[in-house]
C-alpha cells in the first residue's frame, strides 16, 4: 500500500466504519486513525454493554446507533451485524479487518490475560470470556464475515471499501495514514 493510495482513500473520509472479528485489531486501528485524522471515535461496545456486560435492549440499541451514525464525523468501531443496516449507509468509508480465526482467538485470550480491563476505553470492565463469545470469534470467518460483505453490497456501494487482510496490512495502513497526515 503506497502513501498516495492511502491519501486518496482517506482524504475525504469523515465517517469511517471499522469492522472485523473480536480480536482482529479493529479497536486498536480505530484508535490510531482517530488520533491521526482527528475524528471522534465511537467504540460501540462502550455503548451497547451496560455494567456487568448486560446488553442494551434491541429497540433502544437501534435508536442509539441511529443517533450515533447521524453525527457529522466519526470513526465507529464494532461489527454488531444487527445494526449494520443503519451504519453502512451513513459511512463514507468502510474498513474491514480480516484476521485469521487463530489470530483473533489468540488476541482475545491474550487481552483477557494481559490487560487491566477496569480501564478499557472501548468497553466496560469485566468482559466475560465464555463459550458463546469464543464460539462467535471462532465462527466469525464462516458465519459473520459473509453476512458483513452481503450487507456492504446491499447498503454500502456508495462507500469506499478498504480490506486489510492481515495484521501486517493493518500496521502498514496505519503507518502510511500517519505519513499522509504529515503531508496535508
Amino acid at each position: 500500500m503506497d502513501v498516495q493510495s492511502c491519501l486518496e482513500q482517506l482524504s475525504t473520509s469523515r465517517r469511517i466504519l471499522v469492522l472485523g472479528s473480536s480480536g482482529s485489531g479493529k479497536s486498536t486501528l480505530a484508535r490510531c486513525l482517530a488520533r491521526i485524522l482527528d475524528i471522534p471515535l465511537i467504540h460501540l461496545d462502550a455503548h451497547f454493554w451496560q455494567p456487568g456486560w448486560v446488553p442494551t435492549a434491541e429497540p433502544a440499541w437501534r435508536a442509539r446507533v441511529a443517533s450515533l451514525a447521524g453525527g457529522e464525523s466519526w470513526i465507529m468501531d464494532g461489527t454488531y451485524e444487527r445494526s449494520l443496516d443503519l451504519r453502512i449507509p451513513a459511512a463514507d468509508t468502510i474498513l474491514v479487518v480480516e484476521s485469521t480465526r487463530w489470530s483473533c482467538f489468540w488476541r482475545v485470550l491474550k487481552r483477557k490475560i494481559t490487560i487491566d480491563d477496569s480501564n478499557r476505553p472501548d468497553a466496560p470492565p469485566g468482559q466475560p470470556l465464555d463459550l458463546a463469545f469464543l464460539r462467535y470469534v471462532w465462527q466469525y470467518p464462516a458465519v459473520t464475515r459473509p453476512l458483513v460483505y452481503r450487507l456492504i453490497r446491499e447498503h454500502g456501494l456508495h462507500a469506499k471499501l478498504i480490506v486489510l487482510k492481515s495484521p501486517r496490512d493493518v500496521r502498514r495502513f496505519a503507518r502510511c495514514t500517519a505519513l499522509t497526515e504529515k503531508t496535508r
